[in-house]
Order: C-alpha cells, then structure tokens, then sequence
C-alpha cells in the first residue's frame, strides 16, 4: 500500500503540470482579447491580437471589438 500512495503523491503533481502545458498550447494559439483601463478603473481601449494571423487591434468600445470578431471570424 505504501507504493501506492508514494506513486499517487508523485503523480498528482506531474499531472497539474501536464495540464498547465495544455492549456498553454491551446491558448496560445487562441484569439486574445483584453481591456485596458486607467488607475480609476474606466475601461478606455479593447484590444485583440490573433497569434495564428498575427493581426491586432484596438477599439473604443465592447461592441465594435464584437463586431469585428464577428467579421473577422464568423463570415
């Protein structure tokens, strides 16, 4: 039974790694897309960057980064 767990301890935190790997993999490779604001909190700027494309932009509001997404994307 000993084995068992010391196996169970040493596998547990591979796997935690494995899985930060993957999700690494995958979103990096993902449409990113984030807000930038000023020390108050106001939102003033979206930004996007698209690593497949290398394309970026930036936008004065929520609604015009989702309709560029939109075209974008889902012609």
């Amino acid at each position: 039974m000993q084995i068992f767990n010391t196996s169970k301890q040493l596998l547990l935190p591979l796997k935690k790694v494995w899985e930060h790997v993957v999700i690494w993999l995958v979103s990096s490779s993902e449409l990113q897309v984030w807000q930038e604001s000023d020390r108050h909190g106001r939102i003033f700027s979206w930004r996007a960057y698209d690593p497949l494309t290398g394309r970026s932009a930036c936008f004065g509001s929520e609604e015009e980064m989702r309709i560029w997404i939109e075209e974008c994307y889902y012609r």
